[in-house]
């Protein structure tokens, strides 16, 4: 089983698409610099539904436990980076789950 932290973010009218790229690859680095984080995706909505909810872009990190997941939270650089994205943000949704419909051992 792996726990799966989905964070979609919409973002205020003033960020150009170099600001945007600047927020995706900073989040990014935090596969690298922060343990425990197993795995990252990131991509712009291209959902045809519209039912984003102002969301423009979702991030996915999977971790290998809810300790790791937790440790993540309130690792010195990840605090860094959600206190910094604030400003360019309209909207922040979260959403945590563990795959193959499991439930957290």
């Amino acid at each position: 089983m792996k726990l799966r932290h989905v964070v979609l973010f919409g973002f205020e009218n003033g960020p150009d698409r170099a600001a945007i790229a600047n927020v995706v690859r900073r989040f990014a680095a935090l596969q690298t610099s922060v343990p425990g984080v197993d795995a990252f995706e990131s991509g712009e909505n291209c959902s045809p539904e519209g039912l984003h909810q102002g969301h423009s872009h979702a991030f996915v990190l999977t971790f290998s436990s809810a300790e790791a997941r937790d440790a993540y939270l309130t690792h010195p650089e990840h605090v860094a980076f959600a206190n910094w994205v604030k400003p360019f943000l309209a909207s922040t949704t979260v959403v945590d789950y563990w795959t193959e419909g499991a439930s957290a051992p």
